[in-house]
């Protein structure tokens, strides 16, 4: 259940949605690395490092991601209320999710200004990123940023359905 902690966001939706996630991905239970400011706001759908054990930390660009977060963390819509318990969506590349963007542009596990609908026209799906702060991102070159997702289809540039593809190292 959400748990909304200003009366603006009541009707504010989970910006991450399984699809195909009942053999085809796990909600990992680990933990908020405690070097994560209390200031970073982090979404449900945006990427997830490992860094030390079980806790996580936002991705990067150049980072190995793990996951997508399934939880939001800091800001208006915190679900951890203090604590460090946290889900990270695991899976294979048949694991599907519908990522929503959030309620404005410094809040959304998408990137900023990218024009999602423009890249249905690319056969065999986008390769998808982590950005610097771990939002989804289209801009990324296969062998130099650890892949993340591959779009399946951008139903408006404010969903977008991917499947995950998560590299554990920088190879094609």
């Amino acid at each position: 259940m959400l748990r909304a902690n200003s009366l603006k966001r009541l009707t504010q939706k989970r910006t991450i949605r399984p699809l195909y996630a009942w053999h085809q991905a796990t909600p990992y239970a680990c933990f908020l690395d405690a070097a994560v400011a209390t200031t970073t706001l982090i979404y449900p759908g945006q990427v997830a490092t490992k860094s030390t054990g079980e806790q996580m930390l936002v991705s990067t660009n150049l980072t190995i991601p793990f996951g997508l977060f399934a939880n939001f963390i800091n800001g208006a819509m915190d679900e951890l209320g203090g604590g460090t318990e946290i889900g990270v969506w695991r899976g294979g590349p048949d694991a599907t999710f519908e990522i929503l963007a959030g309620p404005s542009s410094t809040e959304t596990p998408l990137t900023p200004g990218v024009t999602w609908t423009a890249l249905n026209a690319t056969a065999g799906g986008v390769a998808l990123f982590s950005d610097a702060n771990g939002r989804i991102t289209n801009t990324g070159t296969t062998g130099t940023n650890p892949r993340v997702a591959r779009l399946v289809e951008a139903v408006s540039n404010a969903k977008i359905i991917v499947t995950l593809d998560l590299r554990d190292t920088l190879a094609v």
